[in-house]
């Protein structure tokens, strides 16, 4: 029995740090966060990209905000309670850096491409309230606000 007990302890042992090492994948190294947030905005976290629902529509007719899932990894900056959030950005088929027309000035960041497991720092503001243009949303029957992403940094 002695041994059974044992055997339970060293097995709760090896469970505990293997989702140790899970949430330290998580964190995030405060070296790797600017100090201060490159443009002014109401939310700023870093978030893991969770989904990317579709493929982002061509750039020849029109532009566009492309809503895509994060599972938020900590605030900076701000204030979120939930652990999806739902951002849009900017013409995704195109590196931040490489957005020269009028909202070249309006978003930034060193992102060159959106893939799934990337994480990110967002700077955010509220989509409706900045941007007045096409929405590319495969999460219509998700009621959460959509933010706009102002810069995205990939970490």
């Amino acid at each position: 029995m002695r041994k059974f007990f044992l055997a339970l302890a060293v097995l709760g042992a090896c469970a505990c740090s293997k989702k140790d090492e899970g949430a330290a994948k998580q964190s995030i190294p405060q070296s790797a966060l600017p100090a201060k947030p490159p443009v002014d905005g109401e939310l700023v976290i870093t978030a893991k990209l969770d989904d990317i629902p579709g493929e982002y529509p061509a750039n020849d007719i029109y532009n566009y905000a492309y809503i895509m899932r994060y599972k938020v990894i900590k605030v900076v900056q701000g204030s979120y309670a939930d652990s999806v959030i739902l951002v849009g950005h900017y013409n995704p088929r195109f590196a931040r850096e490489e957005i020269k027309d009028e909202q070249g000035s309006k978003v930034g960041g060193n992102v060159k491409s959106f893939t799934v497991g990337d994480v990110n720092y967002l700077v955010l503001t509220n989509l409706e309230k900045n941007w007045n243009g096409a929405v590319e949303d495969g999460y219509f029957k998700d009621k959460r606000t959509r933010y706009w992403a102002l810069w995205a940094d990939k970490l």
